[in-house]
């Protein structure tokens, strides 16, 4: 990443910390970055900086993990809005519906997350990720840095 631009560098930084799989909208975070990046100023880089902005905030809220009280807070809290905004009411969810996800902590935990049958991808990844880890060491148990860099940069396979 040495020759790019601020905003891409900022961009990845946001993917990785968080683990955003390759999406349109990710794209669409990216083409922001390249168009802030490449303006000198004006209305539409006022409009950009806004749009990737509030992209970026909507990525941070929907990819931060919850706990089931905070899911649960959440749907509250969109369905009064709704109810205020549209007059539309959502149904009440029962509390066990809500759950928490429980992070992988092996490779081929993670790599069975993401449609692979073996964790040879997701080592690779984490070995172009964090360069410094002794060779031939176990990678386990995985930290949140690690699995968000390899979701952010191994594509899942279709699970269809």
């Amino acid at each position: 990443m040495g020759d790019q631009a601020e905003m891409k560098i900022a961009t990845w930084t946001t993917v990785e910390a968080l683990g955003i799989p390759d999406s349109p909208m990710r794209k669409l975070l990216f083409e922001l970055a390249d168009f802030i990046d490449g303006r000198p100023g004006g209305d539409q880089l006022a409009l950009a900086s806004a749009a990737f902005t509030g992209l970026a905030n909507g990525f941070r809220e929907q990819f931060t993990p919850k706990s089931p009280l905070q899911q649960q807070l959440d749907h509250i809290r969109v369905s009064r809005e709704l109810e205020e905004m549209l007059g539309v009411s959502l149904p009440a969810i029962p509390g066990d519906q809500f759950e928490l996800r429980i992070e992988p902590e092996t490779p081929i935990a993670l790599a069975r997350e993401l449609g692979y049958g073996d964790e040879r991808a997701v080592r690779r990844v984490l070995r172009e990720g964090f360069p410094g880890h002794a060779k031939h060491a176990k990678w386990e148990p995985l930290t949140r840095q690690q699995i968000n860099y390899v979701r952010a940069h191994l594509r899942a396979k279709d699970q269809t």
